[in-house]
């Protein structure tokens, strides 16, 4: 009698810059682990140093990542993440969350796990999360406007879910919410649509319940030029700081630390053009996250105490429409700015700033 195949549940998480997958993924992995099932996460960025691996390592959550470029184009690397944790740790279910300009999940990743690796993992349903205070503007954008200048990504990542997780509706009125349901339903009817707030988690027993069920990955790929996207991810430079900082024995309050630093960032670039900056604060006693989406900052997870006390390390990510070397000074003097104010000495420093290169995916539709 041929032994029976127990499969690791694989669950990609899609969506744009800041939408909030990274909150959703910690949000599943904790109730999935209090509910007794054993998770990982799979990270993914263009850089070396990235704020949500570290901020998923903080929360005790099992974690790898794979860093430079999209899962579709190191596919490879993906596959051998998932196989070691699979080896190592054992999870029920991997939770992967790609790029937030991903534009080629459910062909280059997606349908070639099911493809090739059906023996080993179960590929669960694409969730796509999508902001919802920017849904509407972004589906509502002129034709008239040029291929630079529209978000052509996040309209193509709604048509790509399986399940539509519209994020931050605590943001919003009740009114506000029913036209952000209906207009995103008009655009995707094929989706299942569902709200969720990490204030208050609601709907996340639906999204449970679908995670621990049967149900397996079915949407039809959709046939793409992905040319079409290759301006607006030009468009967007990447910068990256981590360094070792100490306060040289005061005590900082690292909520005002990062809520200053963001506020004058926010200042020097126009809300637009911010996809998404995030920072994280951390030292063995604390951990604060703060993000920023275009004129948006918010607070994404605090743990231990507010107050930083000697040596900790402070790491930035950002995609913001804007060239690398401006990008790069504006940031490092607002941050010089945040620094001094509190008293800190910066001891380390590790720093990227480019423009990332095109997707070449492994497979191609």
């Amino acid at each position: 009698m041929e032994a029976l195949t127990i499969k690791t549940k694989i669950l990609f998480i899609g969506g744009y810059l800041g939408a909030g997958k990274t909150t959703l993924a910690l949000h599943l992995a904790k109730a999935l682990n209090k509910s007794g099932k054993s998770v990982a996460v799979v990270m993914n960025d263009q850089g070396n140093v990235l704020v949500d691996t570290q901020f998923m390592e903080n929360a005790g959550v099992d974690v790898r990542e794979v860093i430079g470029a999209c899962f579709c184009t190191k596919f490879d690397e993906f596959v051998k993440n998932a196989r070691s944790l699979v080896n190592m740790k054992r999870p029920d279910i991997i939770i992967a969350e790609p790029i937030g300009t991903s534009t080629s999940l459910m062909s280059s990743v997606i349908a070639p796990m099911k493809s090739h690796y059906s023996n080993e993992f179960q590929v669960l349903p694409l969730f796509v999360v999508v902001d919802g205070r920017r849904a509407n503007d972004e589906l509502a954008q002129s034709e008239e406007l040029g291929l630079g200048d529209r978000k052509l990504i996040p309209i193509h990542q709604m048509h790509e879910a399986e399940f539509l997780v519209i994020s931050k509706m605590d943001l919003l009125t009740s009114d506000e919410s029913r036209a952000i349901k209906q207009q995103v339903s008009k655009e995707v009817p094929d989706a299942e649509i569902f709200e969720f707030s990490a204030l208050d988690d609601r709907n996340l027993s639906l999204l449970l319940e679908i995670i621990n069920s049967d149900r397996e990955t079915q949407k039809k790929v959709l046939a793409v030029d992905q040319r079409l996207f290759s301006m607006e991810k030009a468009a967007m430079g990447w910068y990256s700081i981590a360094c070792k900082i100490t306060t040289n024995g005061k005590k900082v309050d690292s909520y005002d630390l990062l809520m200053g630093a963001m506020k004058d960032i926010s200042r020097r670039f126009r809300p637009e053009d911010i996809a998404h900056i995030k920072v994280l604060l951390s030292s063995p006693t604390i951990g604060v996250k703060i993000s920023l989406v275009e004129d948006s900052i918010q607070v994404d997870g605090v743990k231990g105490g507010r107050y930083l006390i000697g040596d900790g390390e402070f790491v930035l990510n950002s995609r913001v429409r804007s060239m690398p070397e401006p990008l790069k000074t504006l940031i490092e003097e607002a941050l010089e700015v945040a620094f001094a104010n509190a008293g800190l000495t910066v001891m380390e420093r590790k720093v990227a700033c480019f423009t990332p290169k095109p997707d070449v995916p492994k497979f191609l539709l």
